[in-house]
């Protein structure tokens, strides 16, 4: 990602936060749910390309919309728009994940700290 899509600490504490309520988790399929980001990218792993496909396809895009409208990361919901397989959206989210771990002071930089 560009590097002027780099963001503050807060907002990515913000963007790396458990969803709350947890209805507005992301549902990839009855028995994967994803409450945050790390999650997200866990489950875009998990998921085979039919799964994928009925997520991202024609015009309809869950992921990026769910990244916009309830994570709030519009940068990540922008890369999302654009991939075309499960691996690519696997690997941008994990990218991310990284940058916005990257923006987090030392005490938030524990590995699996929820914010």
């Amino acid at each position: 990602m560009p590097e002027e899509d780099a963001v503050s600490e807060e907002m990515a504490r913000e963007y790396l936060r458990d969803i709350e309520p947890k209805w507005k988790d992301f549902w990839f399929h009855m028995h994967l749910v994803a409450g945050n980001l790390r999650e997200f990218a866990d489950g875009l792993g998990q998921i085979n390309d039919e799964v994928f496909a009925y997520h991202a396809s024609g015009q309809k895009n869950d992921l990026a919309a769910w990244v916009r409208e309830v994570v709030g990361d519009s940068v990540l919901a922008r890369e999302l728009e654009s991939v075309s397989t499960r691996a690519e959206a696997e690997r941008v989210v994990r990218e991310r994940v990284v940058q916005l771990e990257g923006s987090l002071s030392a005490k938030y930089q524990e590995k699996g700290k929820t914010f």
